[in-house]
């Protein structure tokens, strides 16, 4: 009892009636601020806190100021959703004021109570260590104080309840920049069909003479060069040795061909390539007869025009095996006679097209 009514002189002011002999002609009572509570408990409280039991003392503590009472239960959400709860509720009913309980440790409960015509709300941490109709006891004489002080301001022994807006959420991180496609990566090429440029190449040469010189063999040395876009330039010196059949006597036959071409190279970065050229030939004759039976040596030059095409496969970074065979129209021919009994007869006529085969290799550099 004695704790009842020390609560009871703390929260609110202690009421005085004026005395006759003291005062004037007599004046209504002020009407109360608040003429309605509405109370929530804010979660959990079936085994600590009766709410019937509370409503009871509610309404005891209340009834001589004329407040009716409301007890209900609400689920636990933060303290700007329960403001907002109560702020709805306040606004329903001139006069109201909104209590909630909350629970914020096993030793403590907080009392808010949002007074009725203002957005402002005020709390108070309670001590627990006492039975449920004790707590309901303390908690209708602390509600009693606040009403009852209400009207003069904040209510005694709470402090107020300054929400804080939500912060600004951070700003979402801009979206990192779509990172550039990385570049399909080349093909890795075989080191074989790596294409160099400059180009040396060495081989055999075999080429056609006449009906009775049917096949010349020799070397010929090749120098080259690829462009891009796939031109390509060649020149060419050779050397071959052969024989004309006469019945008079066989010559022996000596070539010595220079030729430059022009052309283009297909695929060069493959393992097979290929090269077609247009080519211009000059070729240096000498010739001797085996015996000096009405023959004498001499010389003479040819000139002609033709197309040359070769393929390479590569074997090694740089190296190539090239098989390629050119034909030849000749422009400028020659002929060997000779005069038996004052009878002019040929003994070495070429035909106008030519014919020669290379097998050799080259190195791209």
């Amino acid at each position: 009892m004695l704790r009842l009514l020390f609560l009871a002189s703390v929260m609110g002011p202690a009421q005085t009636l004026p005395s006759p002999e003291t005062e004037g002609p007599s004046v209504e009572p002020e009407a109360p601020v608040v003429v309605d509570v509405a109370f929530a408990l804010v979660g959990d409280w079936e085994q600590e806190l009766d709410p019937q039991s509370l409503e009871s003392a509610l309404v005891a503590s209340l009834a001589e100021l004329g407040i009716e009472v409301g007890v209900i239960q609400r689920p636990q959400a933060n303290v700007f959703v329960q403001l907002d709860w109560a702020r709805k509720l306040g606004a329903e009913k001139q006069g109201r004021a909104v209590f909630w309980l909350v629970r914020l440790d096993p030793e403590t409960v907080q009392l808010f109570v949002l007074p009725p015509g203002t957005d402002l709300g005020y709390v108070r941490d309670i001590p627990v260590g006492v039975g449920a109709d004790e707590l309901a006891e303390s908690l209708a004489v602390i509600v009693r104080g606040a009403a009852e002080s209400l009207h003069a301001g904040a209510p005694s022994g709470m402090r107020s309840l300054q929400p804080e807006p939500e912060p600004d959420p951070e700003p979402e991180p801009e979206p990192e920049p779509d990172p550039e496609p990385e570049p399909d990566p080349e093909p890795e090429q075989d080191p074989r069909a790596v294409p160099r440029g400059l180009r040396l190449g060495l081989g055999y040469l075999g080429s056609s003479l006449a009906s009775n010189a049917r096949w010349q063999s020799g070397v010929a040395l090749d120098v080259g060069m690829r462009f891009p876009k796939g031109a390509t330039v060649a020149a060419s010196v050779g050397g071959s040795t052969g024989r004309a059949r006469d019945p008079l006597t066989d010559l022996r036959v000596y070539r010595l061909p220079l030729s430059v071409s022009v052309g283009y190279a297909f695929a060069s970065d493959a393992v097979v390539t290929g090269r077609i050229m247009v080519t211009g030939v000059a070729e240096m004759f000498w010739w001797n007869p085996v015996s000096s039976a009405g023959l004498s040596g001499g010389s003479d030059l040819r000139v002609g025009l033709g197309f040359r095409a070769e393929v390479v496969v590569r074997l090694a970074r740089g190296l190539g095996l090239v098989v390629g065979g050119t034909g030849v129209g000749w422009l400028r021919n020659l002929r060997v006679d000779v005069e038996e009994d004052k009878v002019v007869r040929a003994v070495l006529v070429p035909g106008p097209i030519g014919a020669e085969a290379r097998l050799g290799f080259e190195y791209e550099f």
